[in-house]
């Protein structure tokens, strides 16, 4: 296959859709090249085989009120409701109301510089007697799960950035897309279905050939045959960092000629948080069947997979489990019947049930770890201490040629996140049409 258009665009997750359909609009010919076999990229959802209820793979809550996500949900006509926002905490072997627990946020919030890394702005907190024991180990949790990082090497001021990000937004208050969050990018999809020969899927990216004058990008299927060569004036780069960081001959892996030295030395800083998902479905929710145990979210820090949450405000027999940063890259190297039997472990010493009970409640099960996903290779963008300015290396255009968005070049404050992988796509497609109204 050789295909001619104006601009080739790698990747159909939140980014790609977002800068392909604002460039289509503007009435450029596209070639949108997706790995896998359905667009959406973090976005991954599946149904449940019993009663059809959405389960997100990836990305699964809306925090705050980001506009750009909800404007396509309400285009997509995709109800958005708030999920029940209580949190219950395992603390010395008792569960008890967590709320409280969160209010080292703002202190958070407040890092100004030098940059350092999070932990050592926790242990000063910790030092000075201002944090008591149980707020420590929560900041700690809260940092390596929510934010996929290790708090030994996590960037104190980019944290800082994105917890006022999120406050601007409306905080971090969790809805969830009711009919499922594909469905929320499902108008992206559907406007690039109308032109032919556009979104191509099973079509793996394996060596971009750039100039000034334009770009080459040769393809394969994931079986390994030649797709042909894609040539554009212009590319856009929207695949996730543990991709650009990959090396051939890895699956997925990108060779760019020629080389492009400072991208490689801001991908080289930047680091991909790990992320574990786990997903069991019990007989009945027993969770609800007692007044103590009646939250949204569970918490256990520092056990193997330290927090669980409800579907709410669905109704349904799940509880989703989570761990991201040092334990979720734990769990990655083991077996995923290893990883069921750690996280019913947790969910007995939550509930105080039996581990042969529990076995006997559950249903069906499900392990999601992105770091097996050779076209993701974790969950989102980590930045280590010191290595902020890295995004902005990263998100800069070449000479008119080369573009990049995706979430770890968001520099606002919304990186890990669909709103801004969204608004990165955006800003990709400005970018692209200001250098071709310019003659670049």
């Amino acid at each position: 296959m050789e295909r001619t258009c104006d601009v080739v665009i790698l990747g159909a997750g939140a980014s790609g859709l977002a800068a392909a359909e604002r460039l289509s609009r503007a009435g450029l010919r596209l070639a949108v090249l997706e790995a896998r076999d359905r667009p959406g990229g973090r976005v991954a959802t599946v149904r449940d085989a019993l009663d059809g209820v959405p389960l997100e793979l990836g990305a699964e809550f809306l925090h705050g009120k980001p506009p750009l996500l909800q404007k396509l949900a309400r285009r997509a006509r995709v109800k958005v409701r708030t999920c029940d926002d209580t949190h219950g905490l395992l603390w010395r072997g008792r569960l008890e109301d967590g709320d409280a627990a969160f209010d080292f946020v703002e202190d958070l919030a407040a890092a100004g510089p030098p940059d350092r890394p999070v932990g050592q702005l926790i242990a000063e907190h910790a030092r000075t007697g201002h944090w008591p024991e149980r707020k420590v180990r929560m900041a700690r949790a809260y940092v390596e799960g929510f934010y996929a990082a290790p708090v030994d090497t996590a960037s104190a001021l980019a944290i800082a950035r994105m917890e006022r990000a999120a406050e601007q937004l409306g905080g971090i208050a969790p809805s969830r897309p009711l009919q499922g969050y594909d469905r929320v990018l499902e108008p992206l999809v559907r406007a690039l279905r109308r032109q032919p020969e556009t979104l191509f899927f099973n079509a793996v990216a394996e060596q971009v050939r750039w100039s000034p004058q334009g770009v080459e990008v040769r393809a394969r299927t994931r079986e390994g045959a030649l797709l042909g060569t894609f040539r554009a004036r212009r590319a856009v780069l929207t695949l996730p960092l543990g991709v650009l960081k990959a090396q051939p001959p890895e699956p997925g892996a990108i060779r760019l000629l020629p080389r492009l030295p400072e991208k490689e030395r801001a991908v080289a800083r930047l680091e991909m948080g790990p992320l574990v998902k786990v997903f069991l479905r019990f007989r009945s929710p027993f969770w609800e069947e007692r007044e103590d145990t009646r939250y949204g979210f569970f918490h256990a820090p520092e056990l193997p997979i330290p927090t669980w949450w409800t579907l709410s405000p669905l109704r349904s027999r799940y509880l989703i489990g989570w761990a991201g940063g040092p334990e979720a890259e734990a769990l990655s190297r083991l077996r995923e019947e290893e990883v069921l039997r750690q996280g019913l472990e947790v969910l007995g010493r939550l509930f105080k049930l039996p581990h042969r009970e529990l076995q006997a409640r559950l249903e069906s099960w499900r392990i999601q770890d992105w770091q097996r996903e050779p076209f993701t290779r974790g969950g989102y963008c980590v930045i280590p201490s010191g290595a902020v300015e890295a995004m902005e290396a990263l998100a800069r255009p070449v000479q008119g040629t080369l573009f990049f968005a995706g979430e770890a070049t968001h520099l606002e404050g919304e990186e890990g996140t669909v709103h801004g992988a969204l608004a990165t796509g955006l800003r990709a497609a400005r970018e692209v049409l200001t250098a071709a109204r310019g003659g670049a």
